[in-house]
């Protein structure tokens, strides 16, 4: 029995199997690639904050660093008067 029909006849059919899954594999791939979008994007809409807590959560952001800006103040004018040391009222 000679080997080169049967190479020849073995690339045949994996030729056929791997054309033929293509075809009937890449519609179904397609449309799960799909469906991973859709579920990937309504994932993305659920983690997003609603807008109203998004707002509320800067304008404590901006208070926040008001009260930090007016400490700052307080402990720069504190840090003045102490490097003054005391001073004497009749001297």
């Amino acid at each position: 029995m000679d080997i080169l029909p049967l190479a020849g006849m073995l690339f045949s059919l994996l030729m056929v199997l791997i054309i033929g899954g293509f075809i009937l594999l890449f519609p179904v791939t397609r449309r799960l690639g799909r469906l991973l979008e859709l579920r990937i994007e309504e994932r993305r809409s659920e983690d997003r904050p609603p807008a109203a807590e998004l707002e509320e959560v800067l304008r404590v952001v901006e208070a926040l660093q008001a009260e930090v800006e007016r400490l700052s103040d307080r402990q720069e004018f504190t840090e003045r008067l102490l490097e003054r040391g005391p001073e004497r009222d009749g001297a």
